[in-house]
């Protein structure tokens, strides 16, 4: 039985409720090669992440001057995403793009709460 699972849908729930704009993470995954020409690289596939996801400033005691700034932006999403209207399991990566209210925007630094074991939420830090 997963601890975390009752915390991990109260912040889907929440994040829901107090949600602030449309947050959705775009990942784009290298193709492969076809093996009789290895040299050319195959196709990148994009996936478009639409996530339950919370928008604020970021606090002061987050700032520490060289990778989190007072301008920046921080995220708290959810675990759970929607990818072509299905709910899935998302683990953000910092080579990711994040969006919100159509601007892209670029990823600083992913803690995962708590930080080992299942997610129950992510705070990402955008430039903004």
């Amino acid at each position: 039985m997963d601890p975390y699972a009752y915390a991990r849908e109260r912040t889907v729930d929440a994040l829901a409720q107090w949600s602030t704009g449309t947050v959705t993470l775009t990942r784009t995954t290298p193709g492969t090669p076809d093996p009789s020409t290895p040299w050319i690289p195959g196709s990148p596939s994009t996936a478009i992440y639409t996530l339950a996801a919370r928008v604020d400033g970021v606090a002061a005691d987050r700032i520490d001057g060289t990778t989190i700034l007072a301008t920046d932006l921080m995220v708290i999403a959810s675990p759970r995403a929607t990818l072509a209207g299905a709910a899935v399991d998302l683990v953000p990566q910092i080579s990711d793009t994040l969006s919100i209210d159509g601007a892209a925007k670029t990823i600083k630094k992913i803690e995962q709460v708590p930080a080992a074991g299942a997610a129950v939420r992510y705070h990402i830090f955008v430039a903004s």
